[in-house]
Protein backbone atom coordinates (compact mmCIF):
# COMPACT_ATOMS: atom_id res chain seq x y z
CA UNK A 1 0.00 0.00 0.00
CA UNK A 2 1.31 3.42 -0.92
CA UNK A 3 1.75 6.09 1.73
CA UNK A 4 0.93 8.78 -0.81
CA UNK A 5 4.47 10.14 -0.69
CA UNK A 6 6.29 10.54 -3.95
CA UNK A 7 9.98 10.70 -4.61
CA UNK A 8 11.48 12.73 -7.39
CA UNK A 9 14.80 11.96 -8.92
CA UNK A 10 17.16 14.91 -9.08
CA UNK A 11 18.01 16.25 -12.49
CA UNK A 12 21.48 16.68 -13.95
CA UNK A 13 21.71 20.33 -12.91
CA UNK A 14 20.95 19.57 -9.25
CA UNK A 15 23.56 16.84 -9.32
CA UNK A 16 26.08 19.26 -10.87
CA UNK A 17 25.36 21.78 -8.09
CA UNK A 18 25.92 19.13 -5.40
CA UNK A 19 29.27 18.20 -7.01
CA UNK A 20 30.20 21.89 -7.17
CA UNK A 21 29.52 22.28 -3.44
CA UNK A 22 31.58 19.16 -2.71
CA UNK A 23 34.44 20.67 -4.72
CA UNK A 24 34.13 23.84 -2.64
CA UNK A 25 34.26 21.78 0.53
CA UNK A 26 37.61 20.38 -0.60
CA UNK A 27 39.00 23.91 0.01
CA UNK A 28 40.80 23.67 -3.34
CA UNK A 29 39.47 26.74 -5.10
CA UNK A 30 40.75 25.55 -8.51
CA UNK A 31 38.54 22.43 -8.26
CA UNK A 32 35.57 24.67 -7.40
CA UNK A 33 36.31 27.21 -10.15
CA UNK A 34 36.47 24.43 -12.77
CA UNK A 35 32.65 24.19 -12.63
CA UNK A 36 32.29 27.73 -14.05
CA UNK A 37 32.07 28.95 -17.63
CA UNK A 38 34.75 31.36 -18.82
CA UNK A 39 32.22 34.22 -18.77
CA UNK A 40 30.53 33.23 -15.50
CA UNK A 41 29.43 35.71 -12.86
CA UNK A 42 29.93 34.83 -9.17
CA UNK A 43 28.20 37.12 -6.64
CA UNK A 44 28.65 36.38 -2.92
CA UNK A 45 26.40 38.72 -0.95
CA UNK A 46 27.70 42.28 -1.06
CA UNK A 47 31.20 41.36 -2.22
CA UNK A 48 32.30 42.48 -5.70
CA UNK A 49 31.22 40.24 -8.57
CA UNK A 50 33.91 37.78 -9.69
CA UNK A 51 34.14 37.13 -13.43
CA UNK A 52 35.08 33.67 -14.70
CA UNK A 53 37.09 30.93 -13.01
CA UNK A 54 40.21 33.08 -12.55
CA UNK A 55 38.16 35.84 -10.94
CA UNK A 56 36.76 33.28 -8.49
CA UNK A 57 40.27 32.05 -7.64
CA UNK A 58 41.59 35.58 -7.21
CA UNK A 59 38.59 36.68 -5.13
CA UNK A 60 38.82 33.69 -2.78
CA UNK A 61 42.21 34.42 -1.24
CA UNK A 62 40.89 36.43 1.75
CA UNK A 63 38.24 33.79 2.37
CA UNK A 64 40.78 30.95 2.34
CA UNK A 65 43.04 32.88 4.73
CA UNK A 66 40.15 33.07 7.23
CA UNK A 67 38.26 29.77 6.73
CA UNK A 68 39.70 26.25 6.97
CA UNK A 69 36.53 24.19 6.39
CA UNK A 70 33.11 24.62 4.76
CA UNK A 71 30.14 22.23 4.87
CA UNK A 72 26.88 22.78 2.95
CA UNK A 73 23.75 21.38 4.61
CA UNK A 74 21.21 21.33 1.77
CA UNK A 75 17.62 21.51 2.95
CA UNK A 76 15.90 21.97 -0.40
CA UNK A 77 17.03 22.02 -4.01
CA UNK A 78 14.75 22.96 -6.87
CA UNK A 79 15.21 22.96 -10.63
CA UNK A 80 13.09 25.94 -11.60
CA UNK A 81 13.62 25.62 -15.34
CA UNK A 82 16.17 23.89 -17.61
CA UNK A 83 18.90 26.40 -16.63
CA UNK A 84 18.05 27.45 -13.06
CA UNK A 85 18.62 25.72 -9.72
CA UNK A 86 17.70 27.26 -6.35
CA UNK A 87 19.22 25.85 -3.17
CA UNK A 88 18.05 26.51 0.38
CA UNK A 89 20.61 25.47 2.99
CA UNK A 90 22.73 26.32 5.97
CA UNK A 91 26.49 26.50 5.60
CA UNK A 92 28.98 25.80 8.38
CA UNK A 93 32.26 27.72 8.30
CA UNK A 94 35.14 26.67 10.55
CA UNK A 95 37.77 29.38 10.86
CA UNK A 96 41.48 28.82 11.37
CA UNK A 97 41.17 30.30 14.87
CA UNK A 98 38.73 27.53 15.93
CA UNK A 99 35.51 29.57 15.78
CA UNK A 100 32.60 28.02 13.88
CA UNK A 101 29.50 29.60 12.34
CA UNK A 102 26.43 28.00 10.74
CA UNK A 103 24.52 30.49 8.62
CA UNK A 104 21.33 30.38 6.51
CA UNK A 105 21.79 30.72 2.78
CA UNK A 106 19.89 30.64 -0.49
CA UNK A 107 21.70 30.33 -3.83
CA UNK A 108 20.44 30.89 -7.35
CA UNK A 109 22.51 29.06 -9.94
CA UNK A 110 22.18 29.33 -13.72
CA UNK A 111 23.70 26.53 -15.77
CA UNK A 112 24.29 26.29 -19.50
CA UNK A 113 26.05 23.52 -21.42
CA UNK A 114 27.12 21.78 -18.21
CA UNK A 115 28.87 24.86 -16.74
CA UNK A 116 27.75 27.40 -14.16
CA UNK A 117 26.98 30.71 -15.89
CA UNK A 118 26.09 32.54 -12.68
CA UNK A 119 25.92 31.94 -8.96
CA UNK A 120 24.24 34.45 -6.66
CA UNK A 121 24.70 33.68 -2.98
CA UNK A 122 22.18 35.33 -0.67
CA UNK A 123 23.79 35.22 2.77
CA UNK A 124 25.14 37.52 5.44
CA UNK A 125 28.63 36.09 5.92
CA UNK A 126 29.63 39.03 8.11
CA UNK A 127 29.93 36.95 11.31
CA UNK A 128 32.62 34.76 9.70
CA UNK A 129 34.80 37.82 8.98
CA UNK A 130 34.13 39.63 12.27
CA UNK A 131 36.73 39.35 15.02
Amino acid sequence: MSSGATTRQEGANSQLVRRMFQAGESMNVNNFAAFYADDALYQFGNFPVAHGPQGIVDGSQGFLAKVKKVVHHIENIWEIDPETVVVEMTVTYDRHDGKSFTLPCCDTIRIRDGKVKSLKIFMDIGPVFAD
